[in-house]
Parts: C-alpha cells; structure tokens; sequence
C-alpha cells in the first residue's frame, strides 16, 4: 500500500519530490545521548530543608544559639540577657519574649531595658553574623504569667535600669565573698 501512495504522490508531483506525512516517516530521527544520572546531594531531602541545614551549620557550628533558643530549656521571657557585638559593644535587657522562626533560622530576641528614664527595645537576631555572643546573665525566681511580657510595658512590672541592677547584684555577691 505504501508502493501506491508514492506512486500516487509521484503522480501528484512529478518533481519526485515527496512531500506531507509519508516523508517525515521514511527520514530517520537524530539519535539522542543518554546521560547518567548526578549524585543525589541532597540525600532526598528538600531544597529548603536542605538550605536550612546548611546556613544552621554555617551560622551557628557548636549549636550553643540553637541550644539557645530551645523552647524548653533556652532563654524565657523575663530572663536578663547580656548580647555582645563582633565590634565590642554590648546590649543589656530584659528579654520581653522570643520569636521563634521556621527551623531556628529566623529566630530573634526582644530585649528591654531603662536607660534615663526612656524605655528601649531592640530585636535582636539569634543567628546574625554580627552578634559574637548571647548569654543569660541572671534568671528571675519567678516568672511572670505568658510567653511574652509585651503587657509590661509601662506598668509596675517594668524593667528598671537593667546595667545597674546588674552591677548592684554583683557588689553583693562579692560582699558576701568577702565575709
């Protein structure tokens, strides 16, 4: 059947030249190469998990930040934190609560403290580059109700000067060394 065709299109165009279906299938296909295939780096896990577990790793080695933020045994709101720059400078305050962030990276610290009578605020980002070092310096003997003590603000359970009491606490501790 495929003999009367052509010759049917032979007919048709006498040039010889075949055109229409009949000639797409009588050409032969390129011949594709086959590549194997890469190496999973990822170990099937996703592209985001993967990138979280890589700027963790980056950003925060030892796991003390991560350790850090722990719901259950890292910083709570009330606690007197001291955050120390990689420029040597200092921030002291009361933490006021802490926003956790997917897979830790987000994490940030909202401090408070009283300096001339004006209270401050800063956020503090757990895994910035910037921040040398994070510790808790004093941990109160009883916490306040909630997770976060944004309800403090400007009532009798605002933080005073938090360098002073700090200081104050210290000249204590070595009075009674001392005795």
């Amino acid at each position: 059947m495929l003999g009367l065709l052509t010759k049917s299109k032979q007919l048709l165009f006498p040039t010889g030249i075949m055109h229409g279906f009949f000639a797409r299938s009588l050409v032969q296909a390129p011949t594709l190469t086959i590549y194997k295939p890469l190496p999973k780096k990822r170990n099937g896990m996703s592209a985001t998990k993967y990138l979280h577990q890589q700027l963790l790793k980056k950003f925060d080695p030892l796991g003390k930040r991560s350790q850090l933020v722990d719901p259950h045994t890292g910083v709570r709101a009330g606690d007197v934190v001291k955050v120390t720059y990689n420029d040597r400078s200092t921030v002291h305050g009361r933490v006021l609560g802490v926003k956790r962030g997917k897979d830790n990276l987000g994490t940030n610290i909202l401090i408070r403290n009283r300096i001339t009578k004006l209270g401050c605020e800063v956020r503090i980002p757990v895994f910035n580059p910037k921040v040398a070092n994070i510790e808790i310096v004093d941990k109160p003997e009883t916490y306040l109700s909630r997770s976060k003590h944004f309800y403090v603000r400007n009532t009798k359970h605002d933080v005073g000067d938090v360098e002073a009491m700090l200081k104050k606490k210290l000249e204590e501790s070595k009075a009674k060394k001392a005795n």
